[in-house]
């Protein structure tokens, strides 16, 4: 026995104290940002870009997964597909049955469904609107987020031969001067519910199909490369045919329903988020739909990069094994999301609009 053996079974004779009740709660909250996830394990070694790389999955496909990385060979060659290799670590997360309800994951929302018939989709318009995002630590240390900034496009088409609002987010990360991920969705024109999306992750080698009818939906990832699989599942939707629904893991395409939506003082409605799926067997994906809780707190002027807006400051609960809270700021005028807030224990993420550009 060498040296690293002794020291290795030295350590696993040590007492390991009781986990505390809170240490869940934390793992969940940084998965979900991509922030400050550094769960140790052998062999895998990832620059810090695909930290963000692996949370940007969850928040473009609707995945979540337990991440296991090693930070200590941040030179690693990069011909290796780790997108793939993060993919195919997939785990459950989502609990099943009376489990699902002790998570603290509501089975109905707070508020009234909003529904396609009281939206006014005529308020959307065609455009480039651009965030950029950043993350305090402690109150004290402002740094560019992971994220680094998105690109939304929105532009009018068809899909199916059904008018259609294509839209197309793009975000690159901390560091990267190219957009490394890119998702498109058609979003029906009359219901504003999402009727196909493709997104596209590094170096287009792993590609996830979502696909909606009015009372199912269908998601499939292929990933390619080195790192090769495929999963694939379909859904009930377990809400009515006019209800309106977001398909992917992070709230962001609340940014394109704002405009149509009737904010008021004392508003309050919910929707569903679906996409979120956990893996059952080889090659199967289990799909869910958890609900997405919004309401009207207040007013408030807002100055961002873009301009000074007054808004409508929205409060959402988002419902993630445990509950994120989220403040975003909608433009009253032209219905724009124009800064978002996520305040976790010691971090506060924040985006703001920088620029907006007129379509097509």
């Amino acid at each position: 026995m060498n040296e690293r053996d002794e020291l290795r079974a030295a350590l696993r004779q040590l007492p390991v104290p009781d986990v505390s009740a809170d240490l869940l709660p934390r793992i969940l909250r940084s998965r979900a940002t991509g922030v400050r996830v550094s769960l140790l394990a052998g062999g895998l070694a990832l620059p810090w870009r695909w930290i963000g790389a692996a949370a940007a999955v969850a928040v473009l496909i609707g995945g979540s997964w337990i991440i296991s990385l090693s930070l200590s060979r941040i030179g690693e060659s990069a011909g290796r597909d780790r997108l793939g290799e993060l993919l195919r670590g997939m785990t459950p997360w989502f609990p099943d049955g009376n489990a699902r309800e002790s998570s603290g994951i509501p089975a109905q929302p707070k508020y009234p469904l909003i529904l396609a018939d009281s939206l006014d989709p005529s308020r959307l318009t065609e455009g480039v609107w651009t965030y950029g995002s950043t993350t305090t630590t402690d109150g004290v240390l402002t740094e560019s987020s992971f994220i680094g900034s998105t690109r939304i496009r929105m532009a009018r088409g068809t899909y199916d031969r059904d008018p259609a609002w294509i839209v197309t987010t793009a975000r690159n990360f901390r560091n990267e001067r190219t957009h490394d991920f890119v998702d498109t969705v058609y979003i029906d024109a009359s219901t504003l519910r999402p009727r196909y999306a493709v997104v596209s992750g590094y170096k287009r080698r792993t590609r996830t199909v979502q696909s909606f009818s009015s009372e199912r939906g269908t998601q499939s990832i292929t990933i390619t490369g080195p790192m090769t699989g495929f999963y694939s599942g379909t859904m009930q939707l377990p809400f009515p045919p006019r209800a309106v629904f977001t398909s992917d893991f992070w709230p962001s395409r609340l940014r394109v329903l704002f405009p149509a939506i009737p904010l008021a003082r004392g508003w309050q409605g919910s929707l569903y988020q679906t996409g979120l799926f956990k893996r059952t067997g080889p090659g199967t994906l289990e799909q869910h739909a958890v609900p997405l809780d919004l309401r009207v707190r207040g007013r408030d002027r807002v100055s961002v990069p873009a301009g000074r807006f007054e808004c409508w400051r929205v409060e959402i609960e988002q419902h993630l094994g445990e509950s994120l809270r989220w403040t975003m700021w909608v433009s009253r005028d032209q219905g724009w999301m124009v800064k978002a807030e996520l305040r976790l224990t010691d971090q506060v993420v924040t985006e703001v609009l920088e620029s907006y550009e007129p379509g097509p």
